[in-house]
């Protein structure tokens, strides 16, 4: 065993750690490099610079439906007048953001490395890659505790990593899941080394009960940690590893001393334990947890993180427990003596005792990941060093009972230096390959031109698609000064809240939100459900046609749109604001939300502003409306960009009867494609040849020139940011133009356009799964 290489050739050992550490590394750096969209990131910054300019409290700036800052002086009085000021310090309500800490650490980290008043978001992804290192490194650790050799308890934090990696993203549970790996680490020390580790938890709660909520972990397991070890003074003492009766005061102690320094040091106090209970437990608590991500583990097409690492891990977890029981009744009958640890080195062999607080602790993290695919880090975290354990364990009983069969004594055999040389090298190479594969797939997605955008290509952007947020319509919002109630997609919320400018005095945004991805920090369940209703349509019969299978018609649509629009009145929103996917048509009947396919049909609510990711709408009965579409038209509207300018003027033109009108449209569409070649553009050039045949000619004549100039400068293109934007455009000119020449019978010219939109497709094919990771 590795150990053993230590103690008889210690050269050899030293490159041991060398390879095995660096593994650990490195698939702590791979598994940084996934991609996960940043909706809770964009919160967090919003947050954040609320705290950094106002400090932490419990009055909620960004919505029109959070809750209000408490306790009321109504709520307040069922308690005798004494206690008032008590209940407001120890217990106060209103916005509970238990991860303000973190909140403030992403966006003072972005501000300090920062220049000229722009955040260096690219810092966050550095950040991203040093929390999951340490968290590498506890795992690490945590497994050498357990007894596991120096590769075993590598391949094990290598393995925990690559389980974990779908599901590691820029958030503030990424600090739940370093914390869970520390706390492993202080329930080693605790057991293996000395009780006295027990009082790091106190520190330990103190920190993660600021950076997320997810602190109550800790007490979830120390109950049975604590429990086992009792129990294991007085039942099976000489199998079980037990921390001596004596010395258990130290976890009850520092139990209860974390538990004081979680409510002393931490703005909300009591709050902050009442809180997480509201969020687990309460009679609302399964209807929050509807979200992806609070889903089984094993639910195949949930689109949030990839479980097949999992069921590997959890495969093998119940083959190692199973070999793990069944060996241990290979111990010869001997005289045992009392030893409480493995040890690896030449001489008698004790059978080792059973850790059964640990293998509880794993086992009831990887129950919890089960049950919900969010805990998958943390059950890899807590199971793979387990299971080494069980691996390496079950290894060394059998080869110790197979030389006492054999006469040669209770012992292990010494591994070769030949074998162990070659363990070294193999494990060399085989991380030289894994480095090459994956440093030539770290520079093509993240440092080479990026395909899918021309303007927003830091390392950041790519990671979180946060090319795709509202960050323009932002800006638009704040030039024109857009103040008011605003209904919103509710994971864009953050983005929407950090993009604004607040106001400087009380930190509240102009437009407040209807909801945002804080859920019941900020919301009670009941705007929850009306976000949910809203947007699937408000009204008895978009939910009968849903139920039915049945594709809402042009009165239906109608019928659901007045019912939205008295819906929106009611609770004085005037805009409408979502990402432009959602106004796509709906192929599924099951699945359509109509609130984005009715609302716009109303007469009352137009289109104020169109980006190739953002769409808005505003209800032009009310002033606001009324002046800002009106603006867009003459001139008096403000837009951040002169594409998103182009692309509004090109969609309120494009519906109107008038020919001059919708040859004006055109006009601005063919500008907003001059600016930039994209899907958007493109689409919308599509759309207006579809449905005006005076225009086909002309938009067939630029679609040509467009696909000679871009096949001319392919090669030159493919090594610029945005040539997939451009491939996509190309690829809807060729099946614009195959379609004009169908309907006009040219067979010939039909046809060569169809395999040319075909050859762009399976190019963008290609490009997409280059740039996946």
């Amino acid at each position: 065993m590795a150990e053993q290489l230590k103690i008889n050739n210690g050269s050899l050992s030293i490159w041991v750690r060398v390879v095995f550490w660096a593994g650990v590394i490195l698939f702590a750096l791979q598994a940084s490099t996934h991609m996960v969209a940043a909706g809770d990131t964009w919160v967090a910054l919003a947050c954040g610079r609320h705290f950094d300019n106002h400090g932490v409290d419990t009055v909620e700036p960004f919505s029109a439906n959070s809750h209000e800052a408490g306790p009321t002086e109504q709520q307040l009085a069922e308690f005798p007048e004494w206690s008032h000021d008590i209940i407001k310090k120890i217990h106060p309500t209103g916005w509970i953001n238990q991860n303000w800490l973190t909140h403030l650490l992403f966006y003072k980290t972005a501000k300090i490395f920062g220049d000229a008043g722009e955040l260096n978001y690219d810092t966050l992804v550095y950040w991203k890659f040093g929390i999951n290192i340490l968290a590498a490194i506890c795992v690490y650790y945590f497994a050498r505790l357990l007894g596991v050799t120096i590769p075993g308890a590598a391949i094990a934090a290598a393995f925990a990593m690559y389980t974990a990696r779908t599901f590691l993203d820029i958030r503030p549970a990424a600090h739940a899941n370093l914390l869970v790996a520390a706390y492993l680490v202080i329930l080693g020390l605790t057991t293996y080394r000395s009780a006295l580790f027990a009082w790091l938890l106190v520190p330990l709660t103190a920190l993660w009960a600021n950076l997320h909520g997810g602190y109550i972990y800790v007490y979830i397991m120390l109950v049975p940690f604590f429990t086992i070890h009792l129990l294991g003074n007085f039942i099976l003492k000489d199998r079980l590893v037990a921390i001596e009766l004596k010395k258990l005061w130290h976890i009850v102690g520092a139990g209860l001393a974390s538990f004081v320094a979680m409510v002393i040091f931490n703005p909300f106090h009591l709050t902050n334990l009442t809180h997480t209970f509201i969020i687990s437990v309460s009679e609302h608590a399964e209807s929050w947890r509807t979200v992806n991500e609070w889903h089984p583990a094993f639910e195949w097409e949930n689109p949030v993180g990839q479980e097949t690492a999992f069921l590997v891990l959890f495969i093998i977890m119940w083959i190692a427990l199973a070999a793990w029981i069944l060996v241990r009744f290979l111990r010869p009958k001997v005289k045992a003596r009392k030893r409480a640890k493995v040890t690896y080195a030449e001489g008698e062999y004790s059978w080792p005792k059973i850790d059964l607080a640990m293998i509880a602790v794993a086992a009831a993290t990887v129950y919890m990941a089960v049950q919900m695919r969010r805990f998958i880090p943390i059950a890899a975290f807590a199971a793979c060093p387990v299971v080494a354990m069980f691996i390496e364990q079950t290894i060394a009983m059998v080869l110790a009972r197979k030389r006492y069969n054999e006469g040669r004594g209770l012992n292990l055999p010494v591994i070769p230096r030949k074998m162990g040389t070659g363990i070294v090298i193999a494990g060399a190479v085989i991380l030289i390959a894994f480095t090459s594969i994956w440093g030539k797939q770290f520079k093509r997605v993240y440092l080479d031109p990026w395909p899918t955008d021309s303007e927003r290509t830091s390392m950041f952007m790519r990671m979180t698609a946060s090319g795709l947020k509202p960050i323009d319509v932002c800006d638009f919002i704040n030039m024109n000064d857009i103040s008011g109630n605003m209904f919103n997609f509710w994971t864009e919320g953050g983005a929407i809240a950090f993009g604004q400018d607040p106001d400087p005095e009380t930190g509240r945004t102009p437009l407040q939100l209807f909801m945002d991805g804080r859920a019941q920090a900020a919301y009670d369940h009941s705007k929850f459900i009306l976000w949910r209703q809203l947007y699937g349509g408000g009204t008895r019969l978009a939910y009968k046609l849903r139920r039915s299978g049945r594709m809402a018609d042009a009165d239906q649509l109608r019928k659901i749109g007045d019912a939205l629009d008295e819906e929106m009145k009611k609770r004085d929103i005037w805009v409408l604001l979502l990402p432009e996917r959602e106004f796509r048509p709906e192929s599924n009947p099951y699945r359509v939300n109509y609130l984005p396919k009715a609302l716009p049909r109303h007469p009352n609510w137009q289109l104020a502003y169109a980006d190739p990711h953002q769409i808005m709408y505003v209800d032009i009965s009310t002033d606001q409306g009324r002046k800002l579409v009106a603006g867009a038209i003459n001139g008096t509207t403000e837009f951040p960009t002169e594409l998103s300018k182009q692309l509004t003027l090109a969609r309120l033109k494009s519906g109107q009867r008038n020919p001059a009108a919708r040859r004006r449209a055109f006009e601005h569409a063919m500008q907003a494609f001059e600016i930039n070649a994209e899907p958007a553009t493109a689409g919308l050039l599509y759309n207006l040849a579809l449905n005006h045949r005076e225009l086909r000619d002309s938009i067939a004549t630029e679609m040509r020139s467009f696909l000679e100039e871009f096949e001319k400068n392919k090669l030159m293109l493919k090594n610029q940011d945005g040539y997939g934007e451009r491939l996509a455009a190309a690829s809807l000119s060729a099946a614009l133009l195959a379609d004009i020449y169908k309907r006009q019978q040219q067979p010939d010219l039909a046809d060569e356009y169809k395999q040319l939109n075909e050859k762009f497709k399976a190019e963008q094919g290609e490009l997409i799964s280059k740039i996946k990771w």
